[in-house]
């Protein structure tokens, strides 16, 4: 008979699957990004892997009542990403289609926190 583990599921495992995954968000945050965005609302993180780090900043910034600050934190990051692949285009336009696809992705990155930042009306 097998042993079935049972881990906690987050509540924000869709949302922390998405930013691990480059080709589903179209950005790479790094560890120093995520820790940067904690530290900014209040939330210390250490360093481990990213994986980690994106859930102990959702769940912490939730349990703390700052998860509206790093929705908004995350938010301004992919902005200044996004901004950061038109310069690119414009300078290397030979880049346009490839960096057009990542800043696609990284807006829908943003309409997806924008989701999460309205929450679920039928949660409560």
């Amino acid at each position: 008979m097998k042993k079935h583990h049972f881990e906690e599921r987050s509540q924000f495992m869709s949302l922390e699957n998405h930013f691990l995954n480059t080709f589903f968000s179209g950005l790479y945050l790094s560890a120093a990004d995520l820790i940067t965005i904690g530290n900014a609302n209040g939330i210390e993180l250490h360093m481990h892997s990213r994986e980690m780090l994106i859930k102990d900043l959702l769940n912490e910034s939730n349990k703390k009542g700052s998860l509206q600050g790093v929705i908004t934190s995350l938010t301004s990051l992919i902005d200044e990403r996004i901004s950061a692949c038109h310069r690119l285009s414009i300078d290397y336009p030979a880049a346009r289609n490839a960096l057009a696809k990542v800043a696609q992705k990284a807006t829908g990155s943003k309409a997806l926190l924008a989701r999460e930042m309205r929450g679920n009306p039928y949660e409560y």
